[in-house]
This record gives structure tokens, C-alpha cells and sequence, in this order.
């Protein structure tokens, strides 16, 4: 078995025979998390096609820059929740000079390569309408919020990670947290029988 070219100046083999970070274990090691983290930042497959294919065209470009400093995973994730963000707010300004289209919050489902985070094609259809439901309630959530829940129960991101991506203080995570978890457990609650546990 042949191995894939490196780019000019990317990284050689790590020390203690840890793999070369090329462009193709970016891709197929991070891509699906790149897109599962903008996904849930977005609300929308389209949008979350967008920025994956940004990011991974930018890391892929910038690889040779990556000093070893953090984990790789930590500097794909700020590449990645920092794309979204700047994606957010650009659609956001042209939906200020555009007509609001109601059809613009739905969430619509994934049928691209990668697979849907919680519901595998040999899992019953109520996990698939409960995922939808929670899907559903993620998209409703504040973008603030969203980020914050997205990036610590869905990721599982501590919170040290999540205030340096996002440029906050550890209270102020925390916060976005709590309140992001209370709106979903009201959110949830009607959905699911006997409730859910405060």
C-alpha cells in the first residue's frame, strides 16, 4: 500500500510514530465532525455543506501553519465554529436587505455523505422522529445559546475549549449553558411522556 502524498511543507511523521497530518486524514479523520459542528451551529444542511467545504479547503491550505501547539481537533474546531460564526452573520446581513422567507427556519434533513449525529439506518423510526424533535429544538434555540449547547452536550467540549472558541469567560459559558438546557428541556418536555427530569 502506497502512501498518499504530503503537501509541500506539511508536517512529517510525528515523534513516537504518530501518523503524518495530511490533507487526507484531515478529511476523512475530521470532515464529518467539521460538518456535524456547523450543522448544528446553522440549523441547515446547505449551510453546513458550505462552511465544511470552506473549512477543509482553508485547513487543508493552512496546513503547513499548524505548529503542534494544541491538538489538531482544537485548532479544527476554532476553524470551524470561527467559519460559522462569520457564515451566521454574513447571511444574516443579507437577510437584512432580502424579504423574510418563512421556509428559511425549517430544518431540513440530511442526505448528504454524512450520516445524521444520533439516528444509524438500523435504528427504529420513534428514535428518528425523537432525534427530529430534538433537532428541531436545537435550531430554536438563540444563536448564542445554540453555539454554547452545541459545542458542550452535543461535542462535548469542556468548557475552557468553549470559551476560547467562542471568546467568552467560563461564567458566561456556563450561563448560555444553563439557560440553553432549561429552553430545551421546555422545549422537550410536551414531546416526551412523563417529561423530563429538571
Amino acid at each position: 500500500m502506497t502512501q498518499a502524498p504530503m503537501l509541500p511543507d506539511t508536517p512529517g511523521p510525528e515523534p513516537g510514530g504518530a501518523p503524518a497530518i495530511t490533507p487526507e486524514l484531515v478529511f476523512r479523520e475530521y470532515a464529518p465532525r467539521i460538518y456535524h459542528i456547523a450543522r448544528r451551529m446553522l440549523g441547515n444542511d446547505a449551510d453546513a455543506e458550505d462552511v465544511t467545504q470552506d473549512v477543509l479547503v482553508q485547513v487543508i491550505r493552512k496546513l503547513d501553519t499548524f505548529r503542534g501547539d494544541a491538538q489538531l481537533s482544537t485548532w479544527l474546531h476554532r476553524v470551524t465554529v470561527n467559519a460559522a460564526l462569520a457564515y451566521r452573520q454574513k447571511r444574516a446581513n443579507r437577510q437584512k436587505h432580502e424579504t423574510h422567507d418563512a421556509d428559511t427556519d425549517t430544518l431540513e434533513v440530511s442526505d448528504g455523505p454524512v450520516s445524521r449525529w444520533t439516528v444509524g439506518p438500523d435504528e427504529p423510526v420513534l428514535a428518528a422522529e425523537q432525534t427530529a424533535v430534538i433537532e428541531d429544538a436545537i435550531s430554536h434555540l438563540p444563536s448564542p445559546f445554540r453555539d454554547v449547547y452545541v459545542l458542550a452536550d452535543v461535542e462535548g467540549l469542556p468548557n475552557q475549549e468553549i470559551a476560547d472558541l467562542l471568546g467568552l469567560s467560563i461564567p458566561a459559558v456556563k450561563s448560555r449553558l444553563h439557560r440553553a438546557r432549561l429552553r430545551m428541556r421546555d422545549a422537550l418536555a410536551p414531546h416526551f411522556e412523563g417529561g423530563l427530569a429538571p
